[in-house]
């Protein structure tokens, strides 16, 4: 892990009840949503490694649909973040598998997004403290920092 500071260990203003576990993955979603222009219609989501066991009760699936709808991690409608899909115009299902193919990695996510006749795949890794790596988009390997308070649309504006 990469720390900047004290703050990055502590976490964010966050919904809780894990920075690894929602915050950063609020995170991943809100540069998909950023990426695609704004909240996708359809998402594939899948969870890998330790998010297949605990993506229920550590709020990991309310986070990254939280940031697909636009939420940032402070965003006390991220845990109702599931019922607000059907407002926002979001379908998405949810897939578990084991290991993950294209990154090691015990928190990591891949979410193929659809929004009108944009169509990404991105990967990602909650990190901890609240910070998170996108590591692919559309198969092609990247290395993109996150963390609560970034600018996504302008990072998300460079691919």
């Amino acid at each position: 892990m990469e720390f900047q500071s004290c703050f990055d260990i502590i976490g964010p203003i966050m919904v809780g009840p894990s920075s690894s576990h929602t915050a950063g993955v609020v995170s991943i979603g809100k540069f998909i949503h950023e990426l695609v222009g704004g909240c996708p219609e359809e998402a594939t989501i899948i969870f890998y490694d330790s998010f297949t066991e605990t993506h229920q009760g550590h709020g990991t699936d309310k986070a990254l649909l939280g940031g697909l709808l636009g939420m940032e991690t402070d965003d006390a409608r991220i845990k109702h973040s599931i019922e607000l899909t059907s407002q926002y115009g979001l379908f998405y299902e949810f897939q578990l598998e084991d290991s993950c193919p294209y990154f090691e990695h015990p928190n990591t996510t891949v979410v193929t997004a659809k929004r009108g006749e944009c169509v990404v795949k991105v990967g990602g890794a909650s990190l901890g403290g609240g910070l998170s790596k996108i590591f692919m988009i559309d198969e092609e390997m990247v290395d993109i920092r996150l963390s609560a308070g970034d600018n996504f649309a302008v990072l998300a504006s460079q691919y």
